[in-house]
């Protein structure tokens, strides 16, 4: 089914909801206008769990103040909405659960007992927030401060919490490190100059990392080298695992596959492959077991503009940007493909960069953000269900 975008004054007066989960969608709503009075429910606690996500969906632009910049998942069908500020929203009951000042514009945010953690990069580098249930800033760390001459340079992965919150991993440039949050101590796991690695792979740098097994691995990602040198090689992505006490190292280089970023999700990791090199394959690794696994597109270059992982873990969706938008939605566990939705707009502009777009597992159901980053732009948003 085609929706074609109105950028019309009259938008904002006529759209007030977009409902997900109905088969006839309304058209796309612009976000820029000032809010409508917000409904604010007591906040449940989130425990960082696997849970039931709600069945239904509802998106409304309206609930948020300023122009809509982006959103993150915040587990069981809540999500984190960027605008004049920060909004935790659930979808199921289309209510504002609780608000706060926004710490940066960019971030990754993750659900754990008891609260949240928000991080990215701030003016002095990685930041992570950590906030209980109702957005009350509980601790915050500089994290190149805290790691004292090395640095986080990845905005996606280069912090992780564990889901019991009371740890952080931070990957850097020169290794790998968990930070306790109740002792306060700094362990490194990691070495880069200590030659980190396997009898095979020398560790050159790490990018992203998160963790895994009920807490007691941590999975990352970074580049490494050949051991011994092989003449001509030039460094290649590599992806592997560590207990928290710093035994059991493994490494794998993946065949062919330059890897762009890790994302995460309630059961599986996601590797994007570097746009450039994006031949219509994602590796991902489970969560719970480790073990990694491929799925493939229905195009040879589809995943250059954008790869998204669902909130829990079960879809994947890619962004194929030319003139319009084509969003395809896969189900991870079978392969199939499970919904094709093609978005349309007058202004060329919307389709100039990648969009944002988040799958609700619970509800089925898509959430695409267009021109959050263009600032001359409003926001457009749609939904469609898969």
């Amino acid at each position: 089914m085609k929706k074609t975008f109105c950028v019309t004054f009259a938008l904002l007066f006529s759209l007030a909801l977009s409902a997900c989960g109905k088969t006839d969608s309304p058209a796309p709503v612009v976000s820029g206008s000032d809010p409508s009075d917000t409904p604010v429910v007591s906040v449940p606690t989130p425990d960082g769990q696997p849970g039931q996500s709600p069945s239904s969906c509802t998106f409304d632009p309206a609930l948020f103040g300023g122009k809509l910049q982006s959103c993150a998942y915040a587990g069981n069908g809540t999500l984190f909405v960027l605008a004049d500020k920060l909004y935790l929203y659930d979808t199921g009951t289309s209510s504002v659960l609780a608000t706060a000042e926004a710490p940066l514009r960019d971030f990754e945010a993750q659900a754990i007992d008891g609260g949240y953690v928000l991080s990215g990069m701030g003016d002095s580098g990685m930041m992570a927030y950590i906030y209980d249930g109702s957005l009350s800033l509980k601790k915050e760390i500089a994290v190149n401060e805290l790691l004292q001459g090395d640095f986080v340079v990845s905005e996606t992965g280069g912090a992780a919490a564990s889901t019991d919150g009371k740890k952080l991993a931070f990957a850097a440039l020169g290794g790998l490190y968990l930070y306790d949050l109740e002792s306060g101590s700094l362990t490194t796991l990691l070495d880069v100059a200590q030659n980190a690695g396997t009898a095979s792979i020398s560790i050159s740098m790490l990018n992203g990392a998160a963790f895994a097994q009920d807490n007691s691995q941590i999975v990352f990602f970074g580049s490494g080298s050949s051991i011994p040198a092989v003449d001509g090689e030039e460094g290649f992505s590599i992806h592997g695992s560590i207990a928290v006490d710093g035994s059991g190292l493994k490494l794998t280089k993946p065949s062919d596959y330059e890897m762009e970023e890790m994302q995460s999700s309630v059961s599986r990791l996601f590797f994007p492959q570097t746009f450039t090199q994006a031949d219509g394959t994602l590796l991902w690794v489970d969560r719970a077991t480790g073990s990694a696994n491929t799925l493939s597109f229905s195009a040879s270059g589809e995943g250059k503009d954008g790869v998204y992982g669902s909130e829990q873990g079960n879809y994947v969706a890619t962004a194929v940007l030319d003139g319009s938008l084509t969003v395809r939605v896969y189900d991870v566990a079978s392969g199939e493909l499970a919904a094709t939705e093609v978005i349309e707009n007058s202004d060329p502009t919307y389709f100039y960069r990648i969009p944002r777009i988040y799958l609700l597992d619970g509800a089925k159901t898509a959430v695409v953000v267009l021109g959050g980053s263009i600032d001359e732009l409003d926001t457009l948003v749609s939904v469609f269900e898969f």
